[in-house]
């Protein structure tokens, strides 16, 4: 995960820069504050995923808050990696031991509660909840397709290393008897799985899921007429049917690109679903700005002939 470099105020000014400087730059955008004291480049930031951003908050708040101090949640996700579906917070997340207490000021939140010494570890000197209690955690908040796409991501996939298992999230559940959330965390481990290569995938699965279409099969491969293999996201035995959830920016990653063209990755990908046709019949596709609108992904679905149990979504999804 990329870093950037963190200006503190503190040390600039040991150094002769003064408020004056620190002011103006951030009054035109040059830099911006991420903590009490910390700035970083504008142009860099704009350059980090969401959470990335998030974890190099948290790494300059660790610096603040005391050596003991458990991150949670949104800030213990940021340190494992665990993606997330929508936005990452400004807040730091942190346990208070409820004999203690505590309470949460400025952009620090504190969850009094307790948790089970198995369920907090150590990364890289800082303290904080293994990877699943902290998708347990989640799960207790979070609306379910954002839990499910948390919990996927702690489970891993054979793209991913997996930071958890799942008789490890359960065990996690099973202490949290009488504990408010339990049974949405209930919900969601029964849902997650560890086939689930991305983000979109695992909100593609939950909307198949809530708009009543058939349960498909993950990850399934074929082999095409040209004798290449092909791996779809979602298959419909019954229906000879795959799915995918594809985003434009796969056409701009390095990783994906491999050295190739846009244009070229563009008709490779119209090649291998020509050939794809030939063996399942039927196949859609769909960006993930689709799935943030449920009426449009449901007729695109019924469109291409997968069956729904449950009637078109109204407005509200």
């Amino acid at each position: 995960m990329r870093t950037i470099e963190v200006i503190r105020r503190h040390e600039q000014l040991a150094l002769g820069r003064n408020d004056v400087q620190f002011h103006r730059d951030v009054r035109k955008g040059r830099l911006l504050r991420i903590a009490p004291g910390r700035y970083v480049h504008a142009a860099e930031w704009e350059e980090l995923s969401h959470i990335e951003r998030h974890r190099v908050r948290v790494l300059e708040y660790s610096q603040r808050l005391h050596p003991d101090t458990v991150f949670s949640h949104f800030a213990a996700a940021s340190l494992w990696g665990i993606r997330l579906l929508g936005a990452w917070p400004d807040s730091i997340h942190v346990i208070a031991p409820s004999a203690r207490g505590g309470r949460s000021e400025g952009h620090v939140v504190r969850h009094c509660t307790a948790v089970d010494a198995s369920g907090i570890t150590t990364l890289d000197g800082m303290r904080l909840t293994t990877p699943a209690q902290t998708a347990v955690d989640l799960a207790r908040t979070l609306p379910f397709a954002d839990a499910v796409v948390a919990m996927d991501s702690a489970l891993g996939s054979r793209r991913r290393p997996s930071l958890t298992s799942e008789d490890a999230i359960a065990s996690t559940i099973d202490g949290l008897a009488g504990r408010r959330g339990r049974a949405r965390a209930v919900a969601v481990s029964a849902f997650a799985t560890p086939f689930s290569d991305s983000p979109q995938e695992s909100h593609s699965r939950v909307l198949i899921h809530t708009l009543g279409f058939p349960r498909p099969e993950l990850q399934r491969s074929f082999t095409l007429p040209n004798g290449l293999t092909a791996e779809v996201d979602f298959y419909w035995d019954d229906f000879k049917h795959a799915g995918e959830c594809d985003g434009r920016s796969k056409y701009r990653d390095p990783e994906f690109l491999k050295g190739r063209r846009p244009e070229d990755v563009v008709i490779a990908e119209k090649n291998r679903e020509n050939q794809l046709r030939r063996v399942v019949g039927q196949v859609s596709r769909w960006e993930p700005a689709e799935l943030y609108t449920p009426q449009s992904f449901y007729d695109h679905l019924v469109r291409d002939g997968l069956p729904s149990t449950r009637p078109r979504p109204g407005r509200a999804g």
